[in-house]
């Protein structure tokens, strides 16, 4: 099986195999104390109600909720949460890092580059499923980069029941952990005849797996039930209905003086976001939530949603790519969609957060996140890039294991990336998290996997090298 760069050497020569997990453990704190207690935008709001009171619903999985209020019934503050969501990050980080280079300067510069990125730090700062889900699939990526080499470890262990429990974050996370699990087989089930099959049914196994938790979980403590998709259809209705200058809205969906020229006078239509559908009409609009649809009423849209996409494939397909633009963009201009929250908002009974354990500080790294904000740098796109770019160099090397799990990341983070070009409900930048701190971490294996490669041809060995990427005193 295929050694990783930063094992070619033997374990002996390996004194700096501890930094990493120093640097990181510093840059936790340090970014726990600067960013303490995290942002809470409503959606944050809403969950630490539910954490706190038991009342779940299924707007969003259950999973990272349930977890809120058993850190809240063990006594921990509200901000607990967001404290475990950095350490499980940068544990994750130190884990890629000890697999990708070695020498002490590598692996502090490597760490602090990784997940100190200004626009990693202010999207991580959510307390949202978004941040949560990133955190959990960066430690799944170090788990898997050790389990690749050794898949009787405890790291394999690991990072199976870690990936189970990323699927069930989000929606649309199992597409997430796909990558992973078919790398994972794929390595480990090398001397099987019918690999490729193999690997596909312990792929599907792993996604089975992590849905039945999802589902279980969802049983066992849902009490409110919540259909999301019609506040989707219904906004992607009036996109169409404002560019065919037609009104495809179902009559039960909105008032009856509601009219084309409202939805666009008003400003209730934004490209960027769906609530303002539903906040700015003067006739009123339903988002199938406060005041759920009927079953024939679900059917009656879901006909007009998919009739009004079949005749209007143009302008459906510039809405939503549209949107997507906004998503991954630079943030400039009149439209563009939220490229992070500053907000702690109140909601029902919930307690004050808090305080900050540095105002100065973090208003300091607020102020430069918001110069940073109109350039490519707050712009999801050159990360997206880079999880493309490290799938070219990783399928150049496909012998080498930190090529496989580069491109483990990489399809990770771009299939996921790619559910919400159909499914975002606007344009907000926090539902990337996952690809934001992926694209850097892949291509940093990716680039592991490509010098390494040339550093072991140079010594004529075909497993290991005198020098790697990295490799620096």
């Amino acid at each position: 099986m295929s050694r990783t760069v930063a094992e070619a050497l033997p374990r002996r020569a390996d004194r700096s195999r501890w930094i990493a997990w120093l640097v990181a453990a510093v840059a936790a704190v340090a970014t726990i104390a600067l960013l303490y207690p995290g942002q809470y935008p409503f959606d944050s709001a809403y969950q630490l109600w539910q954490a706190r009171s038991g009342e779940f619903n299924d707007v969003s999985p259950v999973v990272m909720t349930a977890l809120w209020s058993m850190l809240l019934s063990a006594g921990a503050s509200p901000a607990a949460l967001f404290c475990l969501n950095l350490v499980l990050f940068w544990a994750g980080v130190a884990l890629c890092v000890t697999a990708i280079v070695r020498g002490v300067l590598a692996r502090i510069v490597l760490v602090v580059v990784l997940g100190g990125l200004p626009l990693t730090l202010a999207e991580m700062a959510h307390v949202l499923s978004d941040a949560h889900l990133a955190a959990i699939l960066t430690l799944a990526s170090g788990f898997a980069a050790h389990a690749l080499v050794d898949r009787r470890g405890s790291a394999s262990i690991a990072c199976i029941v870690v990936l189970i429990y990323a699927g069930a974050v989000r929606h649309n996370a199992l597409v997430a952990i796909v990558p992973f699990a078919f790398v994972l087989a794929w390595t480990w089930l090398a001397h099987d005849r019918h690999r490729g099959r193999a690997a596909a049914g312990a792929t599907v196994a792993l996604c089975l797996a992590s849905f039945a938790f999802a589902f279980g979980l969802d049983r066992a403590l849902v009490r409110d039930r919540a259909t999301v998709w019609p506040s989707i259809a219904v906004w992607d209705l009036a996109a169409i209905s404002v560019a065919t200058n037609t009104l495809l809205l179902p009559p039960f969906t909105r008032g009856p003086g509601l009219t084309v020229d409202e939805l666009v006078t008003t400003g209730a239509f934004d490209p960027a976001t769906n609530t303002m559908l539903f906040q700015k009409t003067h006739s009123g609009m339903r988002d199938g939530l406060g005041d759920p649809y009927s079953t024939d009423q679900l059917r009656a849209l879901f006909a007009a949603w998919f009739r009004a996409v079949r005749e209007h494939p143009l302008a459906y397909a510039h809405h939503r790519l549209r949107t997507f633009w906004l998503m991954i963009g630079p943030h400039r201009g009149a439209l563009q969609g939220a490229s992070y929250f500053v907000a702690r908002t109140p909601y029902r009974d919930n307690p004050s957060l808090p305080t900050a354990l540095a105002p100065r500080a973090q208003r300091a790294f607020y102020a430069l996140a918001d110069a940073l904000r109109p350039g490519w740098l707050f712009a999801a796109l050159p990360y997206l890039l880079s999880s493309v770019a490290a799938l070219v160099l990783g399928a150049r090397r496909l012998g080498d294991s930190n090529a496989r799990i580069a491109i483990a990341i990489a399809a990770s983070a771009l299939l996921y990336a790619s559910t919400f070009v159909p499914l975002a409900p606007g344009a907000e930048l926090r539902y990337l998290t996952w690809p934001i701190v992926a694209g850097p971490i892949a291509l940093a294996f990716a680039l592991s996997a490509c010098f390494g490669a040339k550093g072991r041809r140079a010594a004529g060995q075909p497993g290991g090298g005198q020098r790697a990427w990295g490799d620096l005193p």
